[in-house]
């Protein structure tokens, strides 16, 4: 087990340590609250049977889509901000997509699936095995959409971050539903900056990733992948003549505009925001 989680875990009803730890179960002798140790994790809450459970992907700087990559370079200048000795949690990591980025950081991942990289599963909108104040930063990468009752989160992720603590999310807007059928939620940047402000946090980071080409590829590959299949035959061999055309137009198209961009909302003029990165701070 994770040295660095057993020495932060505590029981969640009194947050003291547990006493009793044995290979397959701890348990916290005094409101006799259990625990299963699974593969030399903890496991705090059961893994809904309709969780979404997916393969390990490669992640990389320059691998995934443009959004991805965009994630990865805020998230990677975030952390190298943070103080060395600064503690961190990595919450719904899943397989560690950004796990590279925490590399000789103080590091814990969370998930409500016990994938082999996580330190703990735990859904922390219902269970928070931590004492309050425990983390230096809090970690909300392509989650938050994904969480039904994302107010019970927020409020346990302001529980466990230090005063001047700060909670780093991405999360999409103009993307198509992913991780089906659990994908909730798209947040308009004024409705990040409500419910921010609602849980206590200060924003002192908000910008859109804002990528018109990927955009307008997302659409093409709507057509290619969901419309075309369905279409006769030869309406579909048409169509396919007449998307590669647009698609290599598109192509050239790029060569004017560039590549996404990151910005402010406010600045940006734009209202298709691919996403946005958001920093916010616990007074």
């Amino acid at each position: 087990m994770n040295q660095l989680l057993e020495s932060l875990i505590v029981c969640p009803n009194c947050k003291q340590p547990f006493d009793v730890k044995e290979e397959a179960f701890w348990r916290c002798s005094k409101d006799g609250f259990e625990i299963p140790i699974y593969e030399g994790k903890p496991v705090f809450t059961s893994m809904p049977k309709t969780a979404h459970v997916y393969e390990k992907i490669e992640r990389g700087p320059e691998q995934g889509t443009p959004w991805r990559q965009a994630n990865w370079k805020f998230l990677q200048e975030q952390v190298q901000g943070q103080d060395k000795e600064a503690l961190i949690l990595d919450v719904g990591s899943g397989h560690g997509d950004f796990a590279q980025i925490f590399t000789n950081r103080k590091y814990l991942a969370v998930d409500i699936v016990p994938y082999p990289e996580v330190d703990l599963a735990c859904d922390l909108g219902e269970v928070v095995p931590f004492k309050e104040g425990t983390f230096d930063l809090l970690v909300l990468m392509n989650v938050l959409e994904h969480v039904y009752h994302f107010h019970k989160l927020l409020d346990s992720m302001f529980y466990l971050l230090k005063p001047g603590g700060s909670l780093v999310i991405a999360v999409p807007f103009m993307i198509k539903v992913h991780q089906a059928p659990f994908d909730f939620y798209r947040y308009t940047h004024y409705t990040l900056v409500d419910f921010a402000k609602e849980h206590g946090f200060e924003v002192t980071l908000l910008e859109g990733y804002y990528d018109p080409i990927f955009f307008v590829g997302e659409s093409m590959r709507n057509l290619r992948f969901w419309v075309l299949p369905k279409l006769p035959r030869f309406s579909r061999w048409f169509a396919r003549g007449v998307l590669m055309l647009i698609e290599s137009l598109i192509s050239l198209l790029k060569l004017f505009i560039g590549k996404g961009y990151v910005k402010s909302p406010d600045l940006a003029k734009n209202p298709a925001a691919i996403g946005y990165h958001l920093v916010l701070r616990k007074p």
